[in-house]
């Protein structure tokens, strides 16, 4: 067996975005994002995404640690991030296609966890039900929530089809952010997977396995860099429970993670996470 074979596999379903910034085009979104944590954290990482063919090239260029499933897209999804003393305002200039069933089908069987990251509703329910069942399927669930209005502002809405998508996670993670501060919904969807977790960016965070809830205090740092870090909690969140099955110990693991990354001035700090090999470790 090759050392690459042998590492923990780790699939991840969700576009890669562009995302304007005023130094230029950059790629976010969970599933690069998320997908570069998880290589970081020294697993063998597949995505599946929709990207144009040259922006492919460039993604595989910027992150060959990555094994890129790309199908094919005119445009991809496009969004540009406005931070503001009261929040985050975002903006769609353009959208990718949706993710297909038989394209996530028997991707990455053996993966120790399945990640579904959408950015705008692109893992419907047909990706949710080829999923369904795997051995470990975690959700980071802000994508689902999301509608674009006329004049392309991202807002919060709540179809019915989330629900299920939820019951379908083992674990899945919300921010209050998510759901524009809606606690009692947030609270309804997480309740679905066997365990939810919300964070409120630095206030406390609540989390329940198997309907038990607990509160989990946050150590407040200096916020510098914020794009990308519910993706790299999440990863932390996920990889930490899935090698301990031990909540609080996750908890601690991924608030840890968060905390280095969104004090950090650089705009990619993947440093600050393990080096390959130390899987589920921090």
């Amino acid at each position: 067996m090759t050392a690459e074979a042998g590492r923990p596999a780790y699939l991840l379903l969700g576009n890669v975005t562009t995302d304007l910034t005023p130094d230029g085009s950059s790629f976010g979104g969970t599933a690069y994002y998320s997908g570069r944590a998880a290589a970081a954290l020294g697993y063998r990482v597949v995505v599946a995404t929709r990207l144009p063919r040259a922006e492919a090239r460039r993604l595989a260029a910027e992150a060959p640690e990555i094994d890129w499933r790309v199908g094919p897209a005119r445009t991809a999804a496009t969004f540009s991030n406005i931070y503001v003393p009261a929040g985050r305002t975002q903006l769609v200039h353009a959208r990718a296609p949706r993710l297909g069933a038989a394209e996530v089908r028997g991707l990455a069987p053996e993966a120790d966890i399945v990640h579904l990251g959408p950015i705008l509703r692109e893992t419907g329910p047909a990706v949710v039900k080829a999923v369904a069942g795997r051995d470990f399927v975690t959700l980071t669930g802000q994508g689902l929530l999301r509608r674009v209005d006329e004049h392309g502002h991202v807002r919060v809405d709540l179809p019915r089809s989330a629900a299920r998508a939820f019951a379908a996670a083992d674990m899945s993670v919300l921010s209050t952010e998510d759901l524009a501060g809606d606690l009692d919904s947030a609270r309804a969807l997480l309740s679905r997977s066997r365990v939810g977790v919300l964070t409120d960016g630095p206030g406390a965070i609540e989390a329940h396995e198997d309907g038990r809830w607990l509160r989990y205090p946050v150590v407040e740092r200096p916020m510098r860099n914020p794009t990308g870090t519910g993706d790299v909690f999440a990863v932390a969140l996920f990889s930490s429970y899935r090698a301990t099955s031990d909540l609080r110990e996750a908890l601690g693991v991924a608030t840890e993670a968060a905390a280095r990354w969104v004090s950090e001035p650089e705009p990619e700090p993947f440093h600050l996470l393990p080096e390959p090999g130390g899987a589920g470790e921090l």
